[in-house]
């Protein structure tokens, strides 16, 4: 998985730059998400100190300049939901910019799109076919407009949260993909309603789901960027829909 390149505060890696000279070292920042990402460490224009009202991720300054850039303000990341999506979208651009700096085909774009349709789904229907529409033109018109084209869609549809319910219609959409028997099928329909309901966290259903498309071989359910989104180290799916 491409490495992600995040900016962030460096007070919140532990550097004492505080206006008290002290820090705010982010315990998820620089202990499980750390092996995964190369850091840009931020500082004010004049150097340490900085004053009271500096804000962790620069959120707010970032997102009014790149409003489809994944920014994030420090203690909205103690939300588990919200870290989620964060992390979910740094990893997503992480690959969209790695496919198109390099020498990419159109094959190259439709084989990316294949493999996060079910991700892009979970976040915006809407947008999903709007990307679909886009890649479905791979081939023809000029490189360059059909890689902004398609990299606007992609970023603009997982700037959108993904709610449970999308995240239902998606499992459900990858079973009906799986060749299972009725016991099988049924078992993993009771566990995709025990998610909607609130009482297991995603990462029940898409363990299951992932599991038996290896199982299988049901490759094009296997390779789906949804089920492994970001490093399955970091766990980020075992909070519980409200």
């Amino acid at each position: 998985m491409n490495r992600p390149v995040i900016a962030v505060s460096s007070c919140l890696l532990g550097e004492p730059v505080r206006f008290n000279g002290g820090h705010s070292r982010d315990r998820f920042l620089t202990g499980p998400l750390a092996p995964f990402v190369d850091w840009v460490p931020l500082y004010p224009p004049d150097g340490p100190p900085i004053d009271r009202r500096h804000r962790g991720l620069f959120a707010d300054a970032v997102l009014r300049a790149h409003p489809l850039l994944p920014a994030e303000d420090e203690g909205r990341l103690n939300d588990a939901l919200l870290r989620e999506s964060f992390v979910e979208r740094v990893f997503a651009h992480a690959r969209l910019r790695e496919l198109l700096a390099g020498d990419w085909r159109p094959r190259d774009l439709v084989a990316f799109h294949s493999r996060h349709k079910m991700q892009i789904l979970a976040h915006d229907p809407v947008g999903y076919q709007r990307a679909g529409r886009i890649v479905a033109g791979a081939g023809r018109g000029a490189r360059e407009e059909l890689a902004r084209a398609y990299a606007e869609a992609f970023r603009r549809a997982l700037a959108r949260k993904a709610s449970p319910g999308r995240n239902v219609n998606v499992l459900h959409h990858c079973l009906g993909m799986l060749p299972l028997d009725k016991a099988r099928r049924d078992d993993l329909l009771a566990v995709i309603d025990s998610y909607k309901a609130g009482l297991v966290p995603l990462s029940v259903p898409a363990t299951l789901l992932r599991h038996h498309a290896c199982g299988e071989n049901a490759g094009y359910v296997r390779d789906q960027t949804y089920f492994s989104p970001y490093p399955d180290a970091l766990r980020l799916r075992n909070h519980v829909p409200a």
